[in-house]
């Protein structure tokens, strides 16, 4: 009687689990890369910054705290990680200039997300102005004439 039960168990155990599967094809994969998109250029990765930074304009026009952090992060990790590294990509041999601009560019953007945790209203729009100078900055000396210029416009 016991050894029934036990097969008994085992069955339900094993058939349970199968049920419960789901087919490795009726799985939906996405792919996810941490350092821009795959097969990015430089152009598209600037062009989705400019995406992002209205964006983030507009969060802080309407003091969306929320969306504040989360498009300030996604601008870290666009122009931060994917625009720096293919810009490096494309031009070999960076500047000692071009990496203090981008440390400029992570300060501000920490001060941003630190402020937007302490709900800062005041001094918020200061540091987002402070971020925007250091975008300007770079662009002065690094952007090429041919590429799309960074605006906060949505005619982009």
């Amino acid at each position: 009687m016991k050894r029934v039960l036990i097969i008994l168990i085992i069955m339900c155990t094993m058939s349970a689990g199968l049920i419960s599967c789901k087919k490795p094809e009726d799985i939906a994969v996405e792919v996810l890369y941490t350092s821009g998109k795959k097969d990015e250029t430089l152009g598209q990765a600037m062009k989705n910054a400019s995406r992002d930074l209205r964006r983030l304009s507009r969060s802080i026009e309407n003091r969306d705290w929320v969306e504040i952090e989360m498009w300030t992060k996604e601008l870290k990790e666009g122009i931060g990680y994917s625009c720096v590294e293919l810009y490096m990509k494309e031009h070999r041999g960076v500047s000692s200039e071009f990496v203090i601009m981008g440390s400029r560019f992570f300060d501000a953007v920490r001060n941003l997300i630190s402020l937007c945790k302490e709900h800062n209203a005041e001094t918020i729009d200061a540091e987002f102005n402070r971020l925007l100078t250091t975008c300007d900055d770079c662009h002065e000396i690094y952007k090429e004439e041919e590429e799309l210029p960074l605006s906060l416009r949505d005619d982009l």
